[in-house]
């Protein structure tokens, strides 16, 4: 439904469907052939941890970002809230 209405489609630890993940590589690699009716704001993304069994396919036709965590849990902590709370809002 999202690719025809342009909704944008978050797939968070994608990872944890392993027996569903087949038919998510072939819905994934369907949709250039479907180019007409998908609206141009359609977004997909997907979360996912390292896995060896993850669809290859939809690795490479994909644009790949990675968040690696701060080393120490204070770095983590900091960055965790830098994303959190923008400084305009300090008083």
């Amino acid at each position: 439904r999202g690719c025809e209405t342009g909704d944008w489609v978050l797939l968070q630890n994608a990872m944890l469907a392993k027996s569903w993940l087949p038919a998510m590589e072939t819905m994934i690699m369907n949709l250039p052939g479907r180019a007409s009716t998908i609206h141009d704001d359609f977004r997909l993304f997907l979360t996912s941890s390292p896995a060896s069994y993850f669809p290859v396919a939809v690795l490479q036709n994909g644009v790949k970002m990675t968040n690696e965590p701060p080393n120490g849990i204070k770095a983590n902590v900091i960055k965790s809230f830098a994303n959190l709370v923008k400084e305009e809002y300090f008083e």
